[in-house]
């Protein structure tokens, strides 16, 4: 948002609470070994993320891999999805669910109908509103419509298993937001040479060049003054100083923003914020593999259950229902080879408990580790833990939530994406619109259309994108 702005020739600010941007984009080494917070894995360069990073000029020295995936079903069912495009993909599983193919190519015509009525994936798309297009989708429920459809458990469980990417169980998030996510994985996954932070280094870049400036380990503690329209014009800054501003742009979790605002705002905003919820977190180990152990690159999520409410409400449920396996190639500090596996498995995330002892984590610890040599038995006696995190270690790191995806999408769910209850503020960020890089990203793009106005928008895009899947015509 900040570069949008800068390039629309406003004078921007930017304010990080924590010691440097990124977020969960960032990497950390434990040994000179390089672990991926939050960007794991995501869709293709080829559409709208592609054209995003081209728009704010953060394009260069991005690489990446296909990374393919695959599911692993509690029946031993093994299925390797093809990452070859969004047709192989639907192809793909009406040879594995023959019986079920007619309902199946169902489901993919209502994606694909979804997506062409989203205008949003194509930045250069006119729109009249570019927060509009929603369907009677975006209030059926994932399951619902499973259910309509006649799905047997298992194939609904592979047409769910994107919900492990966005946070929401099917029986709460809309099946038209479902799509909006889980098309982009279908058509094909990939993994960013140099992590996420070959993203935050050129968005650094890209601030400097436009002269944003930037102030780090730096919070809102409060606004000073108020218009007589109701525009706020100050803020008092964690370091002590004011800030002055016209329009203000909030990525904050939402119950983070609720306090700054005057008690006059606060009720009705109150209101809106009481149904949402978090998603849940995850638990996570860091290890490295042998190299004597050759291993693919690839993610492979096992299920313990095919119920997905259950697998993303481990604080109804038994925890760790599914475990998430990246394995990815990488290189040492000293440049040595290295095969790095990050496990993911869904753990409770309420924003009031306690910090799990150390006795707990390590319990927790080892049944993640059993559940993953449950489905890799080839791994034990090759794997060398790392490290590992709770829910509270991302939000001691990562304030303030401690869910994966901050608040979950469901069907009655209010939209936080744009106007906030104070008249200049804007919301923008992962619990804005679609959770991930890509929703994040998309996020400013929308707002920024809104508020710039679309004749400079539209200055702000280049002329040549890469053409995404939409405007391909491909589905």
């Amino acid at each position: 948002m900040a570069i949008l702005l800068a390039k629309a020739g406003r004078r921007v600010t930017l304010l990080e609470k924590t010691p440097a941007i990124g977020g969960r984009l960032v990497r950390f080494r434990r040994q000179g070994i390089p672990f991926d917070t939050g960007l794991h894995f995501t869709s293709s360069l080829v559409g709208i993320l592609g054209q995003m990073l081209t728009a704010l000029d953060s394009i260069d020295n991005i690489e990446a891999d296909s990374f393919p995936w695959g599911l692993k079903l509690p029946d031993g069912h093994h299925l390797h999805f093809p990452n070859q495009g969004r047709s192989a993909f639907y192809d793909y599983l009406v040879q594995e669910f023959p019986h079920e193919a007619a309902a199946l190519r169902r489901y993919q015509e209502l994606e694909t109908e979804v997506l062409r009525n989203t205008p949003m994936f194509d930045l250069r798309a006119p729109v009249d509103d570019a927060l509009a297009a929603f369907s009677e989708l975006d209030q059926l429920t994932l399951d619902t419509l499973f259910r309509q459809l006649g799905f047997s458990p298992e194939l609904a469980a592979t047409l769910a298993s994107p919900a492990l990417y966005h946070g929401a169980p099917p029986e709460e998030v809309p099946a038209a937001r479902h799509f909006r996510v889980s098309y982009g994985f279908e058509e094909e996954m990939i993994r960013l040479k140099g992590g996420g932070d070959r993203l935050v280094d050129n968005f650094t870049r890209a601030l400097d060049r436009l002269g944003v400036e930037l102030r780090t380990n730096t919070h809102i503690i409060a606004f000073q003054e108020f218009s007589d329209a109701g525009h706020a014009r100050s803020a008092l800054l964690s370091d002590g100083s004011a800030l002055a501003f016209d329009d203000l742009f909030c990525s904050l979790h939402p119950a983070e923003l609720l306090p700054l605002l005057p008690p006059n705002r606060q009720r009705g905003f109150r209101r809106l914020l009481a149904p949402l919820q978090d998603t849940c977190g995850f638990f996570t180990i860091f290890a490295t593999v042998d190299n004597a152990l050759p291993c693919p690159p690839h993610l492979t999520s096992y299920l313990r259950s095919l119920d997905f409410n259950q697998i993303l409400r481990p604080d109804r449920n038994e925890p760790f229902l599914s475990t998430g396996a990246i394995l990815s190639h990488d290189i040492r500090t000293d440049g040595t080879p290295v095969q790095c596996l990050i496990l993911l498995a869904p753990a409770a995330a309420p924003p009031n408990a306690p910090q799990p002892t150390p006795a707990e984590k390590e319990a927790a610890t080892l049944t993640v580790l059993e559940h993953a040599y449950e489905a890799w038995p080839e791994l034990r006696g090759h794997l060398h833990l790392a490290a590992a995190a709770t829910p509270h270690t991302y939000a001691r790191y990562i304030p303030p939530g401690r869910g994966a995806y901050g608040v979950r999408m469901t069907t009655n769910a209010p939209r936080l994406m744009g106007r906030l209850p104070i008249r200049n503020f804007y919301g923008i960020g992962e619990n804005a619109f679609t959770p991930g890089v890509v929703g994040t990203l998309l996020s400013s793009f929308l707002v920024a259309r809104q508020v710039l106005g679309e004749e400079v928008y539209q200055q702000l895009l280049p002329a040549d994108f890469p053409l995404t899947f939409l405007r391909n015509g491909i589905y």
